[in-house]
Parts: C-alpha cells; sequence; structure tokens
C-alpha cells in the first residue's frame, strides 16, 4: 500500500508545469514576518495552556458526561457532528480503495479526542498518571478540537500540500478562520508515513500560514505531537481558548456547544493546482524543531506536563523489558 507513496521533500517530474514550482514573492518574502508572528501568536497560547493548567488551573466536572464534547453527538440532530464539519475532502484517486472510508477515519479520531474529555468528567477525580496523562485543561481544548473545529480530509501529505500551496485554497483557509473564529483539524486517510515527511508536513503549513501546527498520528510522537489513531494534524488559530474559558464561566457549558459548519458555504471552488513537494525552510524549520525537542532530553515534546511523572507506569515497563525510551520519534 505504501511502495508507491511520494516522498516529501523531493520535487516532482519536469513534466509539471514550472508555473508549479513558484510559490510567488509573497511566500518567500513573508516567511520571516509569518515566523514572527507565529512566535508571537504561539508564545500568548503557551501562557494560555500554562494559566488554564498550572496558574489557575481547571478543575474536573466543568462539562457533564452528557456533554456533547464528550458525546459528539449534536444536540439538533442527535447525530455526531463532527460529519457535518468536513469542510473539505480531496478527490480518491484511483488506486486508494484500500484506504478506509472517510466517515471511518472522522469518527474515529473524534471518538478519540472526545474520550479523553472524558477523563475530566465523572464522579471522580483521576490524578495524573496512567488514567489520565493530562491536565483538565488539555482535556477541554480536545473539546474545542473535536466538536467545534472545521475538518479537511486528504489522502497523505503530497495531497494535502497540493491543494494548501494553491493560493485561492489558501485563502479559503484564512476566510474560513476570519468567519467562524473556529480552528481546523487535518486528516489524513493513509496511516502509513515516515515521521520525517510528517515533520515537513506540519513544518511546511508553518511556513505557509502564520499559525503553529501539531503532528498528531500512530507512529510515535513527531516533534510537538501526540498519538492519534489517524494522522491528524491541529492547524492552531488560538480560537481554541475563546471556548475553553467560557467553559469556566457559569452556564458556560451549554454556550460552547456550537452548530453545525453551514453546508456549501466554503470550499466550492476548484482547488489542487499546488505543489506537492516541501521546499527547503520547511526542511531547515521541520530539522530546527526537531533538534530542539532532541536536546529537551526525557521531557521529550511534552510541554505542559512531567513526563516522568506522568508516564512513569509506562517507563517502568519499559526499564523491566529492557526497550530503549523514545520520547519522540526519530527523523
Amino acid at each position: 500500500m505504501t511502495a508507491n507513496r511520494p516522498q516529501l521533500g523531493r520535487a516532482e517530474p519536469a513534466t509539471v508545469p514550472a508555473r508549479l514550482h513558484r510559490d510567488g514573492i509573497g511566500y518567500w518574502f513573508g516567511i520571516p514576518f509569518r515566523w514572527l508572528y507565529q512566535m508571537g501568536h504561539n508564545g500568548l497560547g503557551i501562557v494560555r495552556v500554562l494559566d488554564i493548567t498550572q496558574l489557575r488551573p481547571m478543575k474536573h466536572g466543568l462539562v457533564g458526561p452528557d456533554h456533547p464534547w464528550v458525546t459528539g453527538i449534536n444536540p439538533a440532530t442527535g447525530q455526531y457532528i463532527w460529519h457535518d464539519n468536513v469542510i473539505f475532502r480531496s478527490p480518491r484517486g484511483p488506486n486508494e480503495d484500500a484506504l478506509p472510508i472517510d466517515d471511518f477515519v472522522v469518527t474515529k479520531t473524534g471518538q478519540f479526542l472526545a474520550y479523553r474529555v472524558g477523563l475530566s468528567t465523572g464522579p471522580e477525580e483521576l490524578p495524573i498518571g496512567p488514567r489520565r496523562r493530562m491536565p483538565h485543561g488539555i482535556s477541554y481544548i480536545h473539546g474545542t478540537s473535536h466538536y467545534n473545529s472545521g475538518q479537511l480530509i486528504f489522502t497523505d501529505f503530497p495531497d494535502a500540500i497540493s491543494f494548501f500551496s494553491d493560493k485561492k485554497f489558501k485563502h479559503e483557509i484564512y476566510r474560513f478562520v476570519r468567519e467562524e473564529r473556529r480552528e481546523v483539524l487535518i486528516l489524513f486517510r493513509n496511516r502509513e508515513y515516515r515521521p520525517r515527511d510528517y515533520a515537513y508536513f506540519v513544518c511546511c503549513l508553518r511556513t505557509i500560514f502564520p499559525w503553529f501546527c501539531n503532528a498528531n498520528g500512530p507512529k510515535g510522537k513527531v516533534l510537538w505531537g501526540n498519538s492519534a489513531p489517524y494522522p491528524a494534524a491541529n492547524l492552531i488559530t488560538g480560537h481554541w481558548a475563546d471556548d475553553v474559558y467560557v467553559v469556566k464561566k457559569d452556564g458556560g457549558a451549554e454556550t460552547v456547544v456550537r452548530p453545525a459548519i453551514e453546508k456549501g458555504r466554503y470550499f466550492q471552488g476548484e482547488y489542487g493546482g499546488g505543489r506537492r513537494f516541501v521546499r527547503w525552510p520547511e526542511k531547515a524549520l521541520a530539522w530546527a524543531t526537531y533538534w530542539r525537542i532532541r536536546m529537551r532530553g526525557g521531557k521529550g515534546g511534552l510541554f505542559f506536563v512531567n513526563r516522568q511523572k506522568a508516564y512513569a507506569d509506562h517507563l517502568e515497563r519499559l526499564k523491566k523489558v529492557g526497550v530503549a525510551e523514545e520520547p519522540i520519534a526519530r527523523m
């Protein structure tokens, strides 16, 4: 299934029109400005997460076990909301019949994230450890991530890059975020990938857009990412805070349940005319991020929790069987 999968970092054959290899002057001259904005924007996000996890930690039970963030059910329809929030899906190729259907990928990812929210509900407080690895604030972020985000589905990383590097598609992403004030969740049908390719992809998006992007998936922790049943990259626009901070207020749990995204409002044109490979600034950003995390040693890519404490049981099991512990997937 993966033998013919395109490898990131390799240019397409010479038969590809020359225009596809030019991102335009806005891409090249805008890189330092987008990266600088991203540093400030991501820094604000870090301060907010530290606020809800350490300075003024959010408590257990702010949403109940029947809350839509825990069930994924849209009260208006009685069905999972995730499928209604898919705002774009790329065409499936002729050799992709073996890949799971889109609805399955969406459902498995939504259920996974909803379960994480559920760890902060129930009759008892779960301590940080085997049953709940993350603080409650992180659990609530998972709620807005799966329930309120606009979702886009692609086959693999080159497929996604061919759309995100399309100027019309990129402008539509900006329009969606500006009008809806939501996060963007990017899902992939293919579970087979190299950590290096995934790192290149998220740093490609971090170069095209002024927002941070996380690489979550089933094949180890790539850069700052975490585990997920399918590759799921979060393009973090910062609007998660609009919802999470409301949850802390009286009656806030009801107001953060946003309606499904209006059908036919976004991505109604023809897209996909961009490149299918990563450029050298994107690869450089990926390697710089990788070595920064490697230098953190046992902390790995966990920034808001003590990894030695949260994963003590897992680390002890690895030690007993003599398996080397990898806090970050090797590129």
